[in-house]
């Protein structure tokens, strides 16, 4: 690999291609970037226009694949960072040189082709979500977070506007973008804020929170690691036992097979736990509820093991395709190739098994199974199949399993598609997310069971909330930092902000506009003047640097002519070079006259 500006993130966009790892498990090491940021940028971009990178190469029975010889190339990461940069990136052009690019530049036209004819112009874009950010009680209270939180946003002058979910208590919003440095701030080091995102939250919630009655007994989580929804749950038991069983204790066994994702989860629940004192003179980090991480597939768990006998609730949160993460790309798929089509079902047979094997623990009266999916094979299907398989094996029906609508989702709008093996009912206490059509939040899939012996006989009247007013927040959050698509009501009418949303799509479509017709001028000219054709953004030997100031915004068709400043700066001198000789000439033949 050559010395380019891509070597680094070629050489881990490879890295990700081979060992099938995603960019967090490659790029971090113990929380913290290996790379420097432009090269997680690059890949990130890179792996969120693969398939569309992949539609185009595969055109035409794979007509530019083998033109560019794709599937020889030593480097193949490189090759799509490449790709990327040429036909999506911000300049439309590859920096550097290399036999790599001349490979790639030999057929750029055809490539720029392609891309128009099967790429839609009026394609989705990605929405962008808010930020949010997970109070944790045990460190901190949620008045301090959003204090320290407003001090940081006003150095960036961008407003300090703080805002509530409406869903998930002590889960605040931010406004999308932010430039802090979030690794670096002490809120996040000391474990007193958690980055999650709002939808993860839903699955500790429903559990939790999912029945109007009291807790307890102890809990599993079946697939615990990294930690996130562990230290939720942990976080929720507590607070739920202190405010109506003060005197009761609960423990969570961590399952996970892997001695690595394992020891991340005790770091983190290290991280994220209070010091608490030990009556010697010392402290140390400890969870006051006992969560005990277990190296051990679930799978392997026995149900008649007297350590579980105590255990009355499962999160299940196996692993999944990934499909509904928008704002993660690394984890996302395409999902009508033949091979992902064939991962699909052998992901939905292994998230089967293991729900299955969840409800065979007897004593267990509540799970919630959740995946971060949006693919009907993965969610409806795999909780319709084990509802109806496991309750046949149980001849007693208060044993038998049966879906509820979370209480503590209550108010959440969208639910479950219709399945031939589920009543209407049934399809509705399933909780549905989707961050394509206006949730605000990555997609997601929840269902809540309970054994019929354990379920609440008292029908809840009156859905509670469990958002309680916090001071220095504006509020609960309603749309006010806008999404970047535009979705629409039943009644037709768009949401609140998505005027402003859509002028600004308008805007960076103007903008790329402007840089596709400047680096076209650009070619006409060096070719026009014999010299090589270079890519955009070079700013070597003389050629110019695009840079953002010089796009240009037509506002409309009578505006004058767009000029760069660097290249009127060069005008202008030439002008007065000629204005002068002008007047050398004139004075010369004024003499001779």
């Amino acid at each position: 690999m050559s010395s380019s500006p891509y070597h680094a993130a070629g050489k881990l966009m490879t890295e990700i291609l081979l060992s099938k790892k995603s960019l967090k498990t490659l790029a971090f090491k113990k929380s913290r970037l290996v790379c420097t940021k432009a090269t997680y940028a690059q890949v990130c971009n890179t792996i969120q226009y693969k398939s569309k990178i992949d539609k185009i190469l595969n055109h035409d029975s794979g007509r530019l694949r083998k033109s560019i010889e794709m599937d020889k190339a030593r480097h193949p990461g490189l090759m799509y960072i490449l790709l990327f940069e040429l036909l999506f990136g911000k300049y439309l052009g590859i920096r550097g040189g290399g036999q790599l690019k001349r490979k790639i530049v030999k057929f750029e036209k055809d490539l720029r082709e392609v891309r128009d004819s099967i790429i839609g112009k009026d394609e989705m874009p990605i929405p962008v979500f808010p930020r949010y950010i997970r109070v944790n009680k045990l460190k901190a209270s949620s008045e301090e977070v959003i204090s320290e939180l407003q001090k940081e946003l006003m150095q960036l002058d961008v407003g300090s506007d703080i805002y509530m979910d409406a869903h998930v208590p002590d889960l605040l919003v931010l406004r999308p973008k932010l430039s802090l440095p979030w690794h670096d701030l002490d809120l996040l080091k000391s474990g007193k804020i958690i980055l999650q995102d709002k939808s993860s939250c839903f699955s500790a919630l429903a559990l939790v929170l999912g029945n109007t009655e009291s807790l307890d007994g102890d809990f599993i989580d079946a697939c615990a690691a990294p930690g996130n929804k562990t230290s939720h749950l942990a976080a929720m038991i507590y607070d739920q036992l202190k405010k109506k069983s003060p005197k009761k204790k609960a423990k969570v066994f961590c399952f996970d097979r892997s001695i690595a994702r394992l020891a991340i989860l005790k770091d983190r629940m290290s991280q994220l736990a209070p010091l608490v004192s030990d009556g010697k003179g010392t402290s140390k980090n400890k969870f006051p509820v006992d969560v005990c991480p277990t190296l051990q597939d679930f799978l392997k768990a026995d149900p008649q093991d007297k350590t579980f006998r105590q255990v009355k609730s499962i999160l299940l949160d196996p692993s999944c395709s990934g499909s509904g993460i928008i704002n993660q790309p690394d984890r996302s798929a395409d999902d009508n190739s033949n091979g992902e089509k064939e991962r699909l079902v052998s992901l939905s047979n292994f998230q089967l098994v293991a729900l299955k094997h969840a409800m065979s623990f007897p004593q267990v009266e509540r799970i919630v199974y959740s995946t971060c999916s949006v693919n009907e094979i993965e969610n409806e299907n795999v909780v319709a199949t084990a509802l109806k398989e496991c309750n046949e094996e149980v001849e007693d029906e208060e044993l038998k399993w049966k879906l509820v609508s979370p209480v503590s989702l209550g108010y959440w709008p969208r639910r479950g598609f219709s399945h031939k093996n589920l009543t209407d009912e049934e399809s509705k206490c399933l909780i549905r997310v989707n961050g394509v059509d206006g949730d605000c939040t990555n997609g997601f899939f929840v269902g809540y069971f309970e054994r019929r012996e354990a379920t609440s006989n008292a029908e809840v009247k009156e859905i509670p909330s469990f958002v309680c007013a916090i001071k220095g927040a504006k509020g609960i959050y309603d749309g006010e930092f806008g999404s970047a698509i535009s979705v629409k009501n039943e009644d037709g009418d768009k949401k609140k902000g998505m005027h402003d949303q859509k002028k600004g799509q308008k805007s960076n479509q103007i903008i790329a506009k402007g840089k596709k017709n400047i680096q076209e001028k650009e070619q006409k000219s060096n070719q026009q003047k014999g010299k090589k054709e270079v890519g955009v953004g070079k700013g070597k030997k003389g050629e110019r640097k695009i840079v953002e100031d010089e796009i240009p915004i037509q506002k409309s068709e009578n505006s004058p002519k767009f000029i760069p400043k660097k290249k009127q700066k060069k005008m202008d001198w030439k002008k007065r070079m000629k204005e002068q000789k002008l007047a050398r000439v004139m004075k010369k033949n004024a003499g001779k006259a």
